[in-house]
Formats: C-alpha cells, structure tokens, sequence
C-alpha cells in the first residue's frame, strides 16, 4: 500500500506548492455550483462532470462565446486571438471533427509504436551522463516533450528550446485574456508560432508529418492557410505544456507520497495512468451552454459559462475510494484527465508514452530517487509553472 493520507502538496498552513490544492476544497460544496463573484458555474463532481462533457447543449466555443464578469469590465475587446478560436478543440462538431480528421493520423497506434524508440532514445540520450541526478524539467521534460511534438510537426529541432517561452504565455491567455499584458505576450507567442511554421512550409517538410498533412489539406481546399498556423499552434501548445508538466509533476507527486519505490516492478502505463488520476496537468476546462440545461438540480441557463473541475473529479470520493492516496495499485475503470466525449485528447496516446519512458527510466536508473531541494514553482499570471524539479540518487 502506497503511503499518503491527503494531498501531499499541502504542507501545515504553508500555500499550496500547486493548484491540485488549491482546488481540492471545492469537494467539500456541491457538485454543481453557481460562483456569484465570477458569474460561472462550477462542477467538481466526477459524474457530473462526465456528464457535461459529452452534453450536446454544451459547446467547447467558449472563447468565442464565453465571458465572466472580469472580461465585462475590460475593454480590451473580444476574447482570445483569432488563432486561438481557431484551434479545433474550441469549435464543436462538424468543424471540430473535420479539423481533428486531418492531424489524427499523427496519433495513431502504429504510428505512437514506431515512435516508442525513438523516444526510448532520446531519453537515454537526455539521461545520458548523469549520475548523481538530475533537474526533471530543464534536463528530461521540457526537451523531450519539445522535441517530439517538433518532430513530429516536421519543425527543424532548433524551433524546440522556444517551446517553453511561448508556452506559459499561450496558458494566461487562455485564462486571463481580460488582462492587456496577458494578451499581448500570448499574442506575441502565437505569431512567432506563426512565423516558425510559415518559415518550415517554405522549405520542403517531409512527407507525413503534421505540417506536410496541413498544408496538403490546404492544397486540397479543405482548410485555410491560418488554420494551419493554428492547429499548428494548438499541437505545439499541447504536444509540448501538458505533456512536460505532467512529467515534472508525476516524479514530484511520487516523491512527496513516498511512492517512489513502487514505480519499480510494475507496468509502466498502470503507474502512469494512477499518476494522471491523481495530479492531472489541466485542472479544468471550460463550456458555453448553447440551451438550457439541468444539472444536478440546477438549471444552466443559454449563455452561461461552466467551468468543469477535471483535478477535482479525479479526486471525487464518489468515485475512487480514498481519492487522495497515491496507489498504483488502484483499477481504475476511467479518469478524466484527458477529458471525455467527443473532445476527448487527441494526443492522449503520444502523452501516455512519453510519461512511461521517463519514468521507467528514471527509476531504473535511479531506484533510491529523492528530492535534492525543494520543487520551484511561480505564478505567471494566474497559472503555476513547475520551473525546477531537482533530484538525487544513487545511480546503478
């Protein structure tokens, strides 16, 4: 049995070292609530949010539809960046569908299994040398995470070291574009995005990669020349933020539970898929109700904004018996980590894979793994960037 009676990032009256915590207290409210100073509904509940994410009346268009008070009292105009209401996570179906057709074979299961050496690779190589330990974000997660999503792009390898500027700003857009600050800089990062691909699709990208299957579309009349930059941006954005963060997280969590040894011995994809449960890299998303609809009680009205609390759900007592400890030993029927429905993660899979190597091979290089140092984390406008993860070992 794994050790950890309650979330482990809470220490005393000490803030909270990452927004799993800070969000856990909303369990102790109803599943479905009305948030009067933001003018949003809430859920938290893991049924509830289930249900909501493949509810018809619910559109995943909140940037374009979708506002709260703080963007009421701005005047800075329409939400988001026209790229932005572009990325096809934020449309629904049939353009969402269409959209997501055209990059889907990039995340197909043979094209992940010829993929898995090629990362098995890279991470020897980024572990390569180092015996004492190792910084998980600088060293392992955010060169990985970048270099695969820019391989798999067809992105020369140079554009990777920019990912993890431009990404911190593309996340505060997302949720605090009613600050000018916040949009300029996520804007400015979504145009060098724009020059990057434009300067790519000007040399000749190989055949099969994620900007040779856009531009073709656009060749094929299919897309617009600005939906390649913006799935583009989109797959850049993701492929590399959560998927990074999830590593610096998954080593932070073990560590803090004392479940470090247990990642030992066992498959790699169940340990994996405890540790998405447990401190998921996107804690909520959010949907416009397009109609009325009744939840848990309550009726959300056409318009309103909902926010859909995925870390929380994870943690629902409902659902998951003694929700905050960490054990790998867990079966768990379904989390929503990756969301659910129609709008489930596209590069789910690519995400999975990657987190499985690092951590199989960081364990089997270092089986005694502890911290060297407290985590480092910082406030960018309203999201926490894990930005230093530095641990020690005894390397066999």
């Amino acid at each position: 049995m794994m050790q950890a009676a309650r979330c482990p990032y809470r220490n005393g009256d000490q803030p909270a070292a990452d927004p799993c915590a800070d969000y856990l207290p909303l369990r102790e409210e109803e599943p479905v609530r009305w948030d009067e100073d933001l003018e949003v509904w809430i859920v938290s509940g893991f049924r509830e949010v289930t249900a909501l994410l493949r509810h018809p009346a619910l559109s995943a268009a909140w940037p374009q539809r979708g506002t709260t008070t703080l963007h009421r009292e701005d005047e800075g105009g329409e939400r988001a960046a026209e790229v932005v209401r572009r990325w096809f996570m934020f449309n629904d179906d049939p353009e969402h569908a269409a959209a997501r057709r055209i990059v889907a074979p990039l995340f197909a299961a043979d094209r992940l299994a010829a993929m898995r050496p090629v990362v098995e690779e890279l991470v020897d190589e980024l572990l390569a040398g180092r015996t004492d330990g190792v910084e998980v974000m600088a060293d392992l997660a955010v060169p990985l995470s970048s270099r695969v999503i820019c391989l798999i792009l067809g992105l020369p390898d140079g554009v990777a070291p920019r990912l993890d500027h431009w990404a911190p700003d593309i996340a505060a857009l997302l949720i605090a574009d009613y600050l000018p600050e916040v949009r300029a800089r996520g804007h400015q990062a979504l145009r060098e995005i724009a020059d990057v691909v434009e300067e790519a699709l000007r040399s000749e990208v190989r055949e099969g990669t994620g900007l040779w299957l856009l531009d073709k579309a656009r060749r094929e009349g299919t897309i617009e020349a600005s939906d390649i930059w913006a799935t583009a941006s989109l797959l850049i954005y993701a492929g590399f933020e959560t998927t990074s963060t999830f590593i610096g997280k998954a080593v932070r969590a073990a560590l803090h539970a004392g479940a470090w040894a247990g990642v030992q011995g066992r498959e790699p994809a169940v340990v994996v898929d405890e540790l998405l449960r447990f401190d998921t890299s996107v804690q909520q998303v959010a949907r416009v109700a397009t109609a009325p609809v009744e939840a848990a009680g309550h009726l959300i009205a056409e318009g309103d904004l909902v926010l859909l609390m995925l870390g929380v759900a994870n943690r629902d007592p409902a659902v998951f018996a003694g929700p905050d400890l960490l054990d790998y030993d867990r079966e768990i029927r379904r989390h929503l980590t990756f969301g659910f429905g129609a709008h489930y993660c596209l590069g789910a899979g690519l995400a999975r894979m990657e987190s499985e190597i690092a951590l199989e091979r960081l364990a089997g290089q270092w089986p005694d793994l502890a911290l060297d140092g407290p985590p480092v984390t910082r406030q960018h406008f309203g999201i926490t960037v894990l930005e230093r993860l530095a641990v020690r070992g005894t390397s066999r």
